[in-house]
C-alpha cells in the first residue's frame, strides 16, 4: 500500500497495521506513589513507545503521516494515586509528498505545534485530555521524509477504579508554519491540519494497572510476557464493566469474496461469487466503526469491529450459484443456489488481537445469518417445480474465521469454517418436498471457505485507495 496515502489498516495486523496494542517494555525509574510489586519494592516506571498512523488533509490531498509518542508512565497504581506520563515528545513525520505542499511555497524550514486528543479510559467511565506539543524549527530535506519532534505538556489524570487506566490516542490537530530561506513568512502563513487517527490496537498508547491501596501488582507484559490463548468467539457484554467500547468513524468501502460450501450429505460442492468465470460476489463494508478495549485483560486484548453488507446489484444476497450434484449418490442434480442475508441484517466482522509472549497474532471472526433458496432445479435432466420459496426454514448462523498473516480485513485473504444447514421449508407446487430437500442437504457439518480480496476504501474527503482496479480474488480450495 502507497505509503503517502491512508489505508485502513486493522487491528491486529503484524504488517492497520500489525493488530498490535503496544509491547510496553520495563525499565528501571521513578516509582508509583503508592503501588508495590510482590516482593514489596515499588515497581519501575514503564517506557511509552507507540508508532500511529493519521490521515491528514494536506493542501494537495489525503496524506498519511506517522506519529510517534514517547515517555514514561508509572508501571501501576493504586486507587487515588495521580498518574503522571513524564518526558513525552510527539514527533509527526511528514512524508516527502506531503513536504512538497511546503516547498511549494518556496519554504527551506518549518516549525510544528501539536495538540493530540487522549482519552483515559477506566472501569466505569472516560476522562478527555490533550497533550501538546512544539516542534523547534527544522531545514526541509532535499529528499526523504522529516521528523519533527516535540515536547509535550501532559497533565496527571487520577486512578478511580482497581483494573487499569488506558490512554487511548485520538485526533491530531498539527499546525505547520514554513518559512523562506530569508525567515520571512510564506503565504498563506500556516498549514493547519486535522487529522484522524487511523483505528486500531496501536492507539493504546499505554495501560497502567490499578490496585486498592496496599495491594501487589503485577506491571503490564513486554517481550517476555505470559503467553495467552485468543477467544473462539465474540462474547462482548455490554455490561461487562471491563470492555469499554470507543466508537470511531467508519471508514466505508467494498470488496470482492468467492469461495466453496460443501453439501456434506452429497459429498460436493457449490461454486459462490462467480459467474461466468469472474468473480462478482460484493460486499459494501464499514470499517473499524469500533475500538473495543479490555481494560482488565493482563494481555492486552483489543477488538476492532467491522461490518459487511452483500450487494449483488442492490440485493442482499451473493450471485446465484449453479450446482451439480448427485442426489442420493446416483441421480444427477442440477439447481440454482442462493445464499441471501435477511432484511435488517449484516456481516459482523470482529477482529481480536492480543499479546501472546513474543507478538501480537491477529484472529478476525465473521458472522452473519444467511437464507439458503434453492429454483431452477432439474433431476436427472428433468424439471422439477420446486416452487419461488424453497428455502431454509430458518436462517444459516454462519461463523467464519481468519488467522494473520493470511487474513486481515484490511489486506483480505481466507475465511473458513463449518455450517448446519436447516430444514427446508415452502418446497414443492402441489406435492411437498421438503422432506426430499431436508433430508438431501440438512444438517451439520458442511465446510465454507471464502476468499476476501483486498478492499477498496473510500475515506471522506480523501482519494480512494486500492479502487482502479478492484481486487477480485480466484476461489481457493
Amino acid at each position: 500500500m502507497s505509503m503517502t496515502r491512508w489505508t485502513p489498516r486493522t487491528v491486529a495486523r503484524a504488517t492497520v497495521a500489525g493488530l498490535v496494542i503496544i509491547a510496553m517494555g520495563l525499565v528501571p525509574g521513578a516509582a508509583s506513589s503508592a503501588s508495590r510489586s510482590a516482593s514489596g519494592e515499588p515497581p519501575p516506571d514503564q517506557i511509552m513507545g507507540a508508532s500511529l498512523a493519521y490521515a491528514c488533509p494536506f493542501p494537495s490531498g489525503a496524506q498519511r503521516i506517522t506519529v510517534k509518542v514517547a515517555g514514561a508512565l508509572p508501571a501501576a497504581a493504586t486507587v487515588g494515586d495521580h498518574i503522571q506520563p513524564g518526558q513525552v515528545t510527539i514527533t509527526p513525520t511528514l512524508p516527502r509528498a506531503a513536504l512538497a505542499d511546503l516547498t511549494g511555497l518556496d519554504a527551506t524550514s518549518v516549525t510544528a505545534s501539536a495538540r493530540m486528543s487522549v482519552t483515559v479510559a477506566q472501569k466505569g467511565g472516560t476522562a478527555p485530555t490533550t497533550w501538546p506539543s512544539a516542534a523547534a524549527s527544522a531545514p526541509i530535506p532535499a529528499s526523504g521524509s522529516l521528523p519533527l519532534p516535540g515536547s509535550a505538556t501532559v497533565s496527571p489524570v487520577t486512578a478511580k477504579a482497581v483494573g487499569s487506566a488506558a490512554f487511548v490516542a485520538g485526533s491530531l490537530s498539527l499546525v505547520l508554519t514554513p518559512h523562506k530561506a530569508d525567515g520571512s513568512a510564506t503565504n498563506p502563513a500556516g498549514i493547519p491540519l486535522d487529522c484522524k487517527v487511523e483505528p486500531g490496537p496501536d492507539v493504546v498508547l499505554a495501560r497502567v494497572p490499578v490496585t486498592e491501596p496496599g495491594a501487589s501488582v503485577t506491571p503490564s507484559p513486554g517481550a517476555g510476557g505470559v503467553r495467552l490463548s485468543p477467544r473462539s468467539a465474540r462474547p462482548l457484554d455490554d455490561s461487562d464493566p471491563c470492555l469499554l467500547p470507543v466508537p470511531q468513524d467508519p471508514i466505508p468501502g467494498e470488496a470482492y469474496l468467492a469461495g466453496f460450501a460443501n453439501a456434506a450429505k452429497l459429498g460436493g460442492a457449490i461454486l459462490l461469487g462467480v459467474e461466468n468465470g469472474e468473480t462478482t460476489g460484493h460486499t459494501l463494508l464499514e470499517l473499524n466503526y469500533e475500538v473495543i478495549l479490555n481494560l482488565c485483560a493482563t494481555d492486552s486484548s483489543v477488538d476492532v469491529l467491522s461490518r459487511a453488507t452483500l450487494d449483488y446489484h442492490g440485493a442482499h444476497s451473493l450471485p446465484p450459484a449453479k450446482a451439480t450434484l448427485l442426489t442420493y449418490g446416483f441421480m444427477p442434480t442440477t439447481a440454482t443456489v442462493e445464499f441471501s442475508e435477511p432484511p435488517g441484517t449484516h456481516m459482523e466482522i470482529d477482529s481480536h488481537s492480543w499479546f501472546d509472549g513474543t507478538g501480537f497474532p491477529q484472529v478476525s471472526t465473521v458472522t452473519s445469518q444467511m437464507t439458503m433458496r434453492i429454483y431452477d432445479v432439474l433431476v436427472n435432466g428433468k424439471p422439477l417445480d420446486v416452487g419461488p420459496h424453497c428455502q431454509t426454514a430458518s436462517s444459516l448462523a454462519v461463523t467464519l474465521t481468519g488467522k494473520s498473516p493470511d487474513y486481515t480485513v484490511d489486506q483480505g485473504g481466507p475465511l473458513t469454517g463449518m455450517v448446519t444447514i436447516p430444514p427446508f421449508s415452502g418446497c414443492g407446487v402441489g406435492e411437498d418436498l421438503d422432506p426430499i430437500f431436508t433430508a438431501s442437504l440438512s444438517g451439520p457439518g458442511n465446510y465454507m471457505k471464502l476468499t476476501q480480496g483486498i478492499p477498496c476504501t473510500r475515506p471522506p474527503d480523501q482519494d480512494p485507495v486500492n479502487c482502479d482496479p478492484i481486487d477480485r480474488p480466484t476461489p481457493r480450495p
